[in-house]
C-alpha cells in the first residue's frame, strides 16, 4: 500500500486564510503544490482493518518528478525507494527487497502522481468537502477527493490542511477493501535540497530479492 498512500504534500504557502469557496480552495491547492519540487517530513502511519491497528513512524522525502524515499524507523526499521522507474521495499530484520516496476500508467493512478509532477487534481478527482473524518489538528479544514476514473486500490482520500498555511497535517485513504491507512505529518518542510542519489536503492549483499512482475 506505500506506493498508493501519499496524495497532497506538497502544500505550503503564505499565511493566508483559506477560502471558503470550494473551486477557490482547490485551486489555491494546486497553485500551492505547482510551486513546490521537494519535500521533507516526518511522518506517522497507521493502518486499521477489522482488529488490527498498526503504527509505524519514520522520515518521508519526496522530488518531482516521481522520486520517494520513506525511511521507516518504528517499531521497525525498514526502506521503501520509488526511483521513477521501481519500487524498492527493503526489510533489513528480514533480509528481503522486494522490487516491483513502476510504469506512468500506474504512477497516474495513484493519489500521488500529480505531486510528482503529473496530473491535474479537479481533472483527476471530484473534490467535495469532508464529512465523515473529524479534524485531528486545531485551524484545519477537511476535503475529500474521489478518483474520476475507479481505482482498484483505494476508494478516495482526505486531506487535512492548515487552514492559513495550506500546509498538509494528515492524509487518510480508504482502501478499496475498506481498510483505512492514515498518515500524520509533521516537521514539514518545502523545496529543500536533495540530490537524486537519495533515491537511488543498492541492493545489499546476501538479501533475497524478489520480483514481483516475475510472479504476476
Amino acid at each position: 500500500m506505500t506506493r498508493v498512500l501519499l496524495s497532497l504534500l506538497f502544500f505550503n504557502g503564505p499565511a493566508l486564510a483559506a477560502p471558503q469557496d470550494l473551486g477557490a480552495l482547490v485551486a489555491g491547492l494546486q497553485r500551492r503544490y505547482a510551486s513546490v519540487g521537494s519535500i521533507s517530513a516526518h511522518f506517522t502511519q497507521i493502518y486499521r482493518a477489522p482488529g488490527i491497528e498498526q503504527t509505524e513512524s519514520g522520515i518521508l522525502f519526496m522530488k518531482k518528478p516521481g522520486l520517494m524515499r520513506w525511511e521507516y524507523r518504528q517499531p521497525e526499521t525498514k526502506l521503501f525507494v520509488a526511483d521513477g522507474r521501481n519500487t524498492y521495499l527493503y526489510t533489513p530484520g528480514d533480509r528481503q527487497v522486494i522490487i516491483r516496476p513502476l510504469s506512468a500508467s500506474e504512477l497516474r493512478s495513484t493519489p500521488l502522481h500529480f505531486l510528482l509532477g503529473q496530473g491535474d487534481i479537479e481533472k483527476d478527482f471530484k473534490v467535495l468537502r469532508e464529512t465523515e473524518f473529524t479534524p485531528r489538528v486545531e485551524a484545519t479544514f477537511l476535503l475529500r477527493f474521489v478518483p474520476r476514473s475507479p481505482q482498484p486500490d483505494y476508494e478516495f482520500l482526505v486531506a487535512e490542511c492548515d487552514e492559513k498555511t495550506f500546509d498538509l497535517r494528515r492524509i487518510a485513504i480508504r482502501e478499496s477493501t475498506g481498510n483505512l491507512s492514515e498518515f500524520l505529518l509533521t516537521d514539514l518542510e518545502t523545496n529543500i535540497k536533495v540530490g537524486d542519489s537519495r533515491f537511488q536503492f543498492k541492493i545489499p549483499r546476501g538479501v533475497e530479492v524478489i520480483h514481483l512482475a516475475d510472479q504476476e
